[in-house]
């Protein structure tokens, strides 16, 4: 029972607990939030239709706008399509050959080909797979209910000018209308192209195990790096401290960036970037991590970590990984677009999968990076600045005093 009353003499023994609180509460409501009615905005996911096709082809184009439950996107040609979907502005490109109606009248049946990016949320390219095939469907029964009522008017006409007698020209008619009827209604197959593919479950996760541990182990490495400063604060200039820390951040993300690299080499997770760019770019993804959960801790000293546990949930919600970004309300929508997690997403998608390249997400993660340093740099400039201790030297007994 002693032992049960000094633990909660320590003021750790109740942070402990209301972190713990923290965590639970925090992403049950940000969780909960943000993917509630997420199935009802699967109007948001964009398929791009690239038709060629004049006659059959512009009727199933027309067909889809009104039918299907996406956000329909025409496109001149295929190159310009998949340039979209690359950067992650389709989830699917549907392609319409130009000799989609000669196939079908010529040789009986034909071929809509759907391109599904793989460099995806998930839940994007499941929903992209099951479309493909509905879309497929209701294609065949519209060009099969056209390509009977095609046959059948221009059948009896056809009969009468090589059988004479009416009587036996409307036998024969009706005997070969009951054949077609019967005929299949599989006239058009369906061939789905998976872009930016890359094999093994494995490495569909790695997206989302950068951005949890990247985060995490920045929001534990900054609170135990204030630690430290608090304990220094009397003994050192203010900005001779926030300048150390920032070696010590620069330092460790080169050093994290390294092994990140060696562990993707070790699982053998192929890369579609050069390793160079690569490196750069995990650089940034950690030292903007470190760099942000500093901020919340400078300007709010451990109380920060309660921020910290915030922007995680958030950004795990937003990043893109788990649900695409246009199918969150519109509050965690505009979020993820101030968030490094969906530029930490989207840049491990092209390192992963291919497409786009990783300059635009390197730049934006240095954006907020700068953003973040300048308001932590603001913050100090404004804190007590004890500096030395007259007449004591920063030996290590009065340090960690």
């Amino acid at each position: 029972m002693k032992t049960f009353k000094q633990f909660f003499k320590n003021t750790e023994t109740l942070v402990g607990i209301a972190t713990a609180i923290s965590f639970l509460l925090i992403f049950f409501c940000i969780w909960m939030t943000a993917y509630s009615g997420v199935s009802d905005r699967v109007e948001k996911l964009r398929i791009g239709v690239v038709n060629e096709d004049g006659l059959i082809g512009s009727k199933i184009e027309k067909e889809l706008k009104k039918s299907v439950p996406f956000e329909i996107k025409p496109y001149q040609s295929i190159t310009k399509a998949k340039k979209a979907m690359n950067k992650r502005n389709l989830d699917m490109v549907i392609f319409i050959p130009a000799n989609f109606s000669n196939q079908l009248q010529g040789e009986g049946k034909t071929k809509i080909t759907y391109f599904i990016n793989q460099a995806n949320a998930s839940m994007a390219k499941q929903i992209m797979d099951s479309a493909a095939q509905n879309i497929t469907q209701s294609v065949n029964s519209n060009v099969y209910a056209f390509k009977q009522q095609l046959i059948l008017s221009t059948m009896p006409g056809q009969i009468s000018k090589v059988i004479p007698d009416q009587k036996t020209a409307q036998n024969i008619s009706g005997d070969i209308s009951k054949v077609i009827l019967n005929l299949s209604n599989q006239l058009v197959d369906p061939s789905v192209v998976k872009t930016n593919n890359t094999s093994g479950f494995s490495a569909t996760m790695v997206p989302m195990m950068i951005v949890l541990a990247s985060f995490v182990g920045s929001m534990i490495m900054s609170l135990n790096l204030n630690t430290v400063s608090i304990r220094l604060k009397n003994h050192f200039n203010k900005w001779s401290i926030f300048l150390t820390r920032q070696i010590i951040n620069f330092g460790s993300s080169i050093l994290l960036a390294i092994i990140t690299l060696l562990f993707l080499a070790i699982f053998n997770i192929e890369m579609t970037t050069t390793l160079f760019e690569t490196g750069i770019f995990q650089f940034l993804v950690y030292f903007s991590f470190l760099s942000l959960t500093q901020m919340f801790i400078i300007l709010f000293g451990p109380g920060g970590m309660i921020f910290n546990i915030i922007f995680l949930s958030l950004q795990l919600v937003t990043s893109g990984v788990i649900v695409p970004k246009e199918m969150l309300s519109g509050f965690y929508h505009a979020v993820s677009f101030y968030l490094p997690a969906t530029y930490v997403a989207d840049g491990y998608y092209t390192v992963i999968f291919g497409g786009d390249t990783l300059a635009n997400n390197m730049l934006t993660l240095f954006i907020i990076t700068t953003i973040v340093l300048f308001i932590a740099f603001v913050r100090v400039s404004f804190q007590d600045n004890p500096g030395l201790l007259k007449g004591k030297s920063p030996t290590q007994e009065n340090v960690l005093s």
